[in-house]
């Protein structure tokens, strides 16, 4: 089945589906099964240390498949995001996650090998900010997201995102289940992504006890504190209850520190990807098939 929408006809892609680009969670098997499911699977450039293990990265990559694949690229001066940037140019990569500095550094490189940027945005003014860069469209970071976040409900924040700047948005935050993206698509969004969800998946880079405590989590067992990084941004409570207690040197090994969202409350088995994104699917058509019967012929 495909789920068309604007964004999978410009991607080219079957299903209107994100895998989020998650810091040491989303590696080559990981981006490789979202591709070969339909969805668009993406991976934070920062998991590579050097440019030669990105090149690597992507050459894996396309070696299993063919499929369009994203990135999160950090356009700031402690990243060699020119280089990472021709290497994923090269590599085919159609679809650039702008998170850090000025994505108009990108647009006509990306422009010309025919591909998109959206900017990560939290507020209102980030998303008009963007706009004004030039950017494709927007991602909107609900208060649901794992990682960081806004402070706005994704429902809310999507179509007042796309009302103000006139963008496509991709509509990010508590979006694990085919009912959830249905909800998101009839506010306005063009597409979701999905990342806790994945993180409890064979394909995830993430450790086995990190898999199993967003499997084992509640919702309520999400906290969002900005001590960890600066910036606000939510956490598995348990994985940084001992945060302030720990030497300098310890309170920052990243592996130790798990990052989820509230769609916690969704994730109850370890799964392939495939299988997720096949019931993410036939979950979508069932809310579509119980709102549609909703309706009635008007008397």
């Amino acid at each position: 089945m495909k789920i068309r929408t604007a964004f999978t006809e410009t991607l080219g892609i079957d299903l209107p589906i994100i895998g989020a680009p998650m810091f040491l969670v989303s590696y080559e098997p990981y981006v490789i099964a979202l591709a070969e499911a339909g969805a668009l699977g993406a991976f934070p450039l920062p998991n590579y240390r050097t440019t030669d293990e990105l090149k690597q990265a992507l050459a894996a990559i396309r070696r299993a498949t063919s499929r369009p694949i994203g990135v999160n690229i950090h356009l700031h001066g402690r990243f060699p995001w020119k280089e990472q940037l021709a290497l994923c140019l090269e590599a085919g990569v159609s679809f650039f996650i702008s998170s850090l500095g000025n994505p108009a550094l990108i647009l006509d490189d990306v422009h010309a090998n025919g591909g998109r940027v959206y900017a990560d945005v939290i507020t209102l003014q980030q998303g008009l900010k963007a706009r004004d860069r030039g950017v494709d469209g927007l991602i909107a970071v609900g208060s649901g997201a794992g990682g960081h976040c806004g402070a706005i409900s994704t429902l809310v924040f999507t179509p007042y995102l796309a009302q103000k700047t006139g963008l496509p948005v991709v509509a990010a935050g508590g979006i694990s289940t085919g009912a959830q993206m249905a909800a998101a698509l009839a506010v306005g969004a063009c597409a979701v992504i999905t990342g806790t969800r994945l993180i409890a998946t064979q394909e995830s880079g993430a450790a086995p006890a990190y898999k199993q405590a967003v499997i084992d989590a509640g919702p309520e067992e999400i906290v969002t504190t900005a001590e960890i990084t600066g910036n606000p941004a939510t956490w598995l409570a348990k994985s940084i209850a001992d945060f302030k207690e720990r030497p300098a040197l310890e309170s920052k090994r990243w592996r130790d520190l798990w990052s989820a969202g509230q769609s916690v409350a969704q994730a109850e088995t370890i799964a392939p990807i495939g299988e997720v994104i096949r019931a993410m699917v036939d979950d979508y058509r069932l809310a579509v098939q119980r709102l549609d019967q909703t309706l009635t012929e008007p008397v």
